[in-house]
């Protein structure tokens, strides 16, 4: 659970009490998680006093996971490591039954499976089948997000997904392609129009949600897209801030509108890149969740796209020992003590709080 967007904007003016708002708001996810009855709210309370006592040694199961089916995309986004080629992993899916497996360890304790990660999900041609396999093995949530390109509207409604973000660059073919290269905005919005006419016609409960990944560019859009998107039909509209790697890329690309920023702007004017958000010692993710690399690796967190910090491999050793084994004990260890010196911590700006639904 993280602060709803329209709430994160108006905060964000008030730096101090932003903070305290990212502080607290992790405190709500217990609540959710214990009061909707869902699964694996019994090792999010077992995880939460492990949290409030900093312990290294969990005693609950991670309850949101991150898997990636694929880190392969058919577009050149150039903030995104993938897109810009600079990922550093070997290029491939993951198989069915890779999924499976990876799914028979964690999926009992499972509330929120992210499918997604570096790569576009639905260039897995399995991809259907594996929402479909963590579906029917009970895990209550899944989400995933999408470019719109390679997706087939009546498979994603068959499948069992829980919901689907269509992530947008812009409300014309030219602003849209300066981020998104090698899309179609047109059939994006084909295939957006025709999956939320096949939601209404099955009588699916599938929520449909389009992001506008707001830039320099196109910021002026913000206010068409919103409109396009509410006559659409859509079950919710996200203005995503974009998350740069450095100075050049801040320059470039960061709005003018400093309300969709998650950087500092005084630092900014001073050639430095810092999140608004400074690590201090602390992260709710490391209590909660994991991400699985495509050739099933475990990594802590999405801030680990290039698979530099990995804690095991699910597809040879069972959840436990990666869980609570010698790396991720040791990375615990130090991000509690030393943060700041942790390079995926240091460009984060959402480290406070894991996501529960």
């Amino acid at each position: 659970m993280v602060i709803p967007p329209n709430i994160s904007a108006v905060l964000k003016a008030f730096p101090r009490i932003y903070r305290m708002a990212q502080d607290f708001y992790p405190y709500l996810t217990l609540i959710f998680a214990t009061f909707r009855g869902r699964r694996g709210w019994q090792e999010h309370i077992k995880s939460t006093f492990s949290r409030l006592r900093k312990d290294v040694i969990i005693k609950g199961r991670p309850m949101n996971i991150t898997i990636e089916p694929t880190n392969i995309c058919n577009l050149f986004c150039p903030i995104c490591e993938t897109g810009a080629q600079v990922l550093g992993r070997d290029e491939g899916h993951m198989s069915l039954e890779q999924f499976r497996s990876i799914i028979d360890k964690v999926g009992v304790y499972t509330n929120t499976l992210m499918f997604y990660f570096m790569g576009e999900p639905f260039l897995n041609k399995q991809a259907y089948k594996m929402i479909r396999y963590a579906k029917d093995v009970g895990i209550p949530f899944i989400a995933t997000c999408t470019n719109g390109d390679p997706v087939q509207p009546k498979m994603i409604i068959e499948s069992g997904l829980d919901e689907v973000n269509f992530q947008i660059g812009g409300m014309t073919q030219e602003t849209h392609e300066i981020y998104r290269i090698n899309s179609n905005l047109e059939r994006i919005l084909t295939t957006l129009k025709e999956t939320i006419r096949l939601k209404r016609l099955h009588s699916s409960r599938i929520r449909i949600l389009a992001g506008f990944i707001v830039m320099k560019h196109n910021e002026h859009e913000v206010p068409n897209f919103k409109k396009q998107m509410t006559d659409l039909g859509v079950d919710g509209i996200s203005i995503i801030n974009p998350c740069v790697r450095d100075m050049e890329q801040g320059k470039k690309f960061l709005p003018d509108n400093k309300n969709y920023w998650n950087y500092d702007t005084q630092a900014f004017k001073n050639g430095h890149l810092k999140p608004i958000i400074k690590p201090k010692n602390k992260c709710d993710w490391i209590y909660y969740s994991l991400s699985i690399l495509v050739n099933g690796d475990v990594v802590p967190c999405c801030r680990d796209p290039k698979g530099l910090m990995v804690m095991g491999n699910l597809l040879n050793q069972n959840l436990d020992e990666i869980w609570n084994g010698a790396p991720y004990v040791n990375f615990r260890k130090k991000l509690l003590k030393k943060q700041s010196e942790l390079e995926l911590c240091r460009l984060c700006s959402s480290y406070p709080a894991s996501q529960i639904y």
